[in-house]
C-alpha cells in the first residue's frame, strides 16, 4: 500500500513513541545498587583490629546444598563470610592475619579452575581475581589451604605454614562439618607434637558485635531493600480482592521486587487471610479470600544481600469490619508508641515493653483481659494474644545477629518494630464475632544521632490510608 511523505512520518512518530512507552513500563523504579568494595575493606580492618596478638582467623564460605536429582540450588553465601570479603563464590576460605611478618594480613582461597564445571555454571574467579576484585592480599587455590597452613617436616620435626607460632584460632565453618572436621585434625596433629595453636574459639563472637551497627553503605542498602519491598506492599494491597487467592497477592509483591533486582526475598512471604492471619508463619498462601475477610501480609525482599521486614494487614473487601478495625486501632497504637521512644540511649528492652503495656490496655478495653494493667504486665497476660516479641535486628539476615536486651540504642542500629495480636477461632472465652482475625504490623527503624527514621513507614498503615490503598485495587 502507497503511503503519504505525511503519512509515513507520523507513523515513524507513532512508532517511536509506543517504543518509547513500552520502555518506560519496562524501565526499573530503583537503579542498580551495588556494595563498594570500601566497605567490605573496612570491615576487614575493624575486624583484624580487635583479633588478639599472635591470632589468626579462618573463614570458610558456606557449602552448596546438594543437588535435587539434576538440579541444583540457588546458591547463598554466609553472612559472615560475605560481610568480610563481598565474595559469593563456594568453596573458598578467608584468613586474616592481623600480625602477619611477611605483610599479607588477607588471604583468599579460591576453588580451581575447573572447566567441565564452567560450562555449566559460568566461569570461576581465579587468584588474580581474588587481589583485583576482592582486595585480597595474595590469592591462593582452596586446593593448597591444609598444606598452606600446617606442614610437617618428618626430619626436623617442625611445622611451618600460616599456623606456625600462632596461639589463638578465630573459627567459622559456616556449617561445612567434612570441611570443619579435616581442618580441626590438622590443628590437633599439631597440638599432638606440642605445636599447634592452644585456643580456637568461635569467630562469629567478634563479627556478629560488630554487625549490630550498620555504617552508612549498610543503610543504603536495607534501605532500598525496603524501598522497594514497601512499593511491592502497596501492589500487594491493590491485588487483594474477594475471591483472589493469596498466591495472587504474594506474587504482585515478591514480582515487583524481583523486577527491581531483588534476587531473592529475604525469607518466604507469609500470606494469610481469614483463618490463616492467625498464624505466625503461614507459607502455604494458597486460601481464596472471602468477603469480610483480612489479610496480614509479612513480606521482605533481600537486596545485595541485606534483607528487610515489613508487615501490613488490611480488609480484603477494602473496609473493616468494627471488630477488625477495633483491634487494628490497638495494634497500631502499640507500634506507634513504642517507636516514638526509639532513640539513642534507650534501652530495646523498653521497645517491648512500651508496646506491651498499650496492647494490654487495649485488650482490656476491648474485654478480652480483666485486672489490673500492671499485674497483667508482670504474669504476661497480654500474650495470650499477642504470642511474640516485638522487635528484632534487620542485617544480612532478616532477624540479624547480636545481643539486643537491655542493650542501648546507638547509632546505625537497624530493627523492627511488629506488635500483634491473633484471635483463633473457638478461643476459650472470645465472643465469635472475633474469630479468624490476626493483625501484626511491623516496620524497619534506623537508629540516628538524635532518633530515628522508620525506613517503611510510606507503607500506609494508617485505617484510612489502608483501606484505600485496598480499594484502588487493579483490574
Amino acid at each position: 500500500m502507497l503511503i503519504s511523505k505525511f503519512e509515513f512520518r507520523n507513523s515513524k512518530l507513532v512508532v517511536l513513541l509506543l517504543l518509547f512507552l513500552a520502555a518506560t513500563a519496562a524501565a526499573i523504579d530503583f537503579p542498580p545498587l551495588t556494595a563498594p568494595p570500601e566497605m567490605f575493606r573496612r570491615h576487614r580492618e575493624k575486624f583484624l583490629a580487635q583479633m588478639a596478638p599472635n591470632s589468626i582467623a579462618v573463614f570458610r564460605a558456606a557449602p552448596k546444598r546438594p543437588m535435587s536429582n539434576d538440579v541444583e540450588y540457588v546458591y547463598r553465601q554466609d553472612s559472615n563470610f560475605y560481610y568480610l570479603t563481598g565474595l559469593e563464590e563456594p568453596g573458598a576460605i578467608a584468613v586474616f592475619r592481623p600480625g602477619a611478618p611477611d605483610g599479607k594480613r588477607y588471604l583468599l582461597f579460591l576453588r580451581p579452575r575447573d572447566s567441565r564445571r564452567e560450562a555449566y555454571e559460568g566461569p570461576r574467579p581465579d587468584a588474580a581475581d581474588a587481589v583485583s576484585r576482592w582486595g585480597a592480599d595474595v590469592g591462593l587455590s582452596s586446593e593448597e589451604f591444609l598444606t598452606k597452613m600446617s606442614r610437617y617436616d618428618p626430619v626436623s620435626r617442625t611445622f611451618s605454614g600460616y599456623l606456625a607460632g600462632v596461639e589463638k584460632i578465630y573459627l567459622s565453618d559456616a556449617g561445612d562439618e567434612t570441611w570443619s572436621r579435616q581442618f580441626r585434625e590438622a590443628i590437633e596433629s599439631m597440638r599432638s607434637r606440642e605445636a599447634g595453636p592452644a585456643t580456637v574459639v568461635d569467630a562469629r563472637e567478634l563479627v556478629h558485635e560488630m554487625r549490630v551497627i550498620k555504617d552508612p553503605d549498610e543503610q543504603a542498602l536495607v534501605r532500598r531493600a525496603t524501598e522497594i519491598s514497601g512499593k511491592g506492599h502497596i501492589r500487594a494491597m491493590q491485588a487483594a480482592a474477594p475471591g483472589r487467592y493469596e498466591f495472587e497477592v504474594q506474587q504482585a509483591l515478591d514480582g515487583y521486587c524481583h523486577a527491581n533486582g531483588a534476587v531473592r526475598m529475604a525469607y518466604p512471604s507469609i500470606v494469610g487471610s481469614g483463618p490463616n492471619s492467625v498464624f505466625l508463619h503461614w507459607e502455604k498462601n494458597n486460601r481464596q479470600m472471602k468477603e469480610g475477610d483480612v489479610l496480614l501480609n509479612d513480606s521482605g525482599a533481600e537486596y545485595g544481600y541485606y534483607a528487610t521486614d515489613i508487615t501490613r494487614t488490611y480488609p480484603v473487601s477494602g473496609r473493616f469490619t468494627p471488630e477488625q478495625r477495633a483491634i487494628y486501632e490497638v495494634v497500631l497504637a502499640a507500634q506507634k508508641e513504642a517507636m516514638a521512644r526509639v532513640k539513642p540511649g534507650l534501652p530495646h528492652s523498653e521497645i517491648g515493653m512500651t508496646a506491651a503495656r498499650v496492647q494490654t490496655e487495649g485488650l482490656l478495653r476491648l474485654g478480652f483481659l480483666s485486672g489490673e494493667v500492671e499485674t497483667l504486665l508482670r504474669t504476661n497476660g497480654h500474650r495470650r494474644f499477642t504470642l511474640h516479641g516485638v522487635s528484632h535486628g534487620v542485617g544480612l539476615d532478616v532477624h540479624d545477629v547480636g545481643r539486643y536486651g537491655n542493650r542501648p540504642l546507638e547509632p546505625g542500629m537497624t530493627f523492627t518494630i511488629e506488635p500483634g495480636i491473633y484471635i483463633p477461632a473457638n478461643m476459650t472465652g472470645v465472643d465469635p464475632k472475633w474469630w479468624n482475625i490476626g493483625v501484626r504490623i511491623e516496620d524497619v527503624v534506623l537508629v540516628t544521632a538524635d532518633g530515628h527514621e522508620c525506613l517503611s513507614c510510606s507503607v500506609p498503615r494508617e485505617v484510612a490510608e489502608v483501606e484505600k490503598a485496598v480499594r484502588e485495587r487493579s483490574r
